[in-house]
């Protein structure tokens, strides 16, 4: 929860409504993606009204797809930021 609220600025009141968050793993699924949202987010290619919360349980095919794929020609590096391998600050 500590991620969720002090980096990505989560109300603290939705990700307790929504326990669901704590099922996934935080090194495998909800950094990679927020990581991804952070990028996507600093670059103006998606609304910040997106739901978060709802990204992190999209299917792994489906969030690549919506939100990888489809912006790599944009970002070179983001599948490298999704894969832990370049750090957001260095996009």
């Amino acid at each position: 929860m500590d991620f969720l609220v002090n980096k990505m600025g989560w109300p603290s009141v939705i990700i307790a409504k929504y326990p669901i968050v704590f099922y996934y793993s935080l090194q495998k699924r909800i950094i990679p993606r927020c990581s991804v949202l952070k990028v996507l987010f600093s670059k103006g290619l998606i609304n910040e009204n997106l739901s978060k919360l709802h990204v992190l349980v999209y299917a792994e095919e489906q969030f690549l797809e919506m939100f990888v794929t489809k912006f790599v020609n944009q970002i070179p590096q983001l599948l490298s930021v999704y894969q832990g391998n370049v750090d957001i600050q260095d996009v």
